[in-house]
C-alpha cells in the first residue's frame, strides 16, 4: 500500500499532509494497520530530504504511532463533516495559542477547501488520548510533537479511495 497525490502544507510550527491510498476492498482500519502505512513516511520524501540534505540526519520526526501496537478500537469514527467541527474546537481549547492561533485557522481553511470534495465521515486518532509510556506511540517523538494526529476517510465519491492525513506541531 502506497500514499499518492501528496500535498504538505505548513505554516510554522504547524503542518499536515494529505494523502491517496487506492484500495481494492472494502475499507478497514485493519488494512492500514497490518499494511504497517504508520511505520512507512506519512510526509512527502522532500519533508525528509531537506533535513538530510542539511546535515542532519537524526532530526527528522518520524509518525507518532507503531502499527504493530494499534487496533481499531484506537480509532474514533467522526460523523460526517464533523472533523472541521473537532479541528474548530481544538482551535478553541488551546489556552496558549497566541499568534499561532491565526496560523491554526488558516491551515484549517485550507484543509478544508482542499478535502471539500472528498471528506465526509471519517477515522480520527489523537496524540491526546495516549500516554507518553504507551506502546502504542513512539517515545522521542512523544516528547517532541506538540499534537499529532491522523484523519482516515474514505472519498465520499470514490470508495476505491482512501485519503490519510497527518496533522502535526513540533
Amino acid at each position: 500500500m502506497r500514499i499518492n497525490n501528496q500535498i504538505f502544507e505548513s505554516k510554522e510550527p504547524f503542518g499536515f499532509t494529505v494523502g491517496e491510498l487506492i484500495i481494492d476492498s472494502s475499507f478497514e482500519i485493519e488494512l492500514l494497520i497490518e499494511a504497517k502505512l504508520f511505520e512507512s513516511e506519512i510526509r512527502p520524501a522532500f519533508v525528509k530530504d531537506s533535513f538530510v540534505d542539511n546535515g542532519d540526519k537524526q532530526g527528522y520526526l518520524k509518525g507518532l504511532f507503531c502499527s504493530d501496537e494499534l487496533s481499531d478500537s484506537d480509532f474514533k469514527r467522526i460523523p460526517e463533516n464533523g472533523i472541521y467541527c473537532y479541528l474548530e474546537g481544538f482551535s478553541e481549547s488551546e489556552e496558549e495559542w497566541g499568534d499561532d492561533k491565526l496560523m491554526f485557522k488558516n491551515l484549517l481553511e485550507s484543509f478544508k477547501q482542499k478535502t471539500k470534495d472528498t471528506l465526509g465521515s471519517c477515522y480520527l486518532i489523537n496524540k491526546e488520548w495516549f500516554s507518553e509510556g504507551s506502546k502504542k506511540v513512539r517515545s522521542r517523538e512523544f516528547t517532541l510533537y506538540d499534537f499529532y494526529f491522523i484523519i482516515i476517510w474514505i472519498d465520499k465519491n470514490d470508495n476505491s479511495k482512501v485519503y490519510l492525513s497527518e496533522w502535526f506541531s513540533d
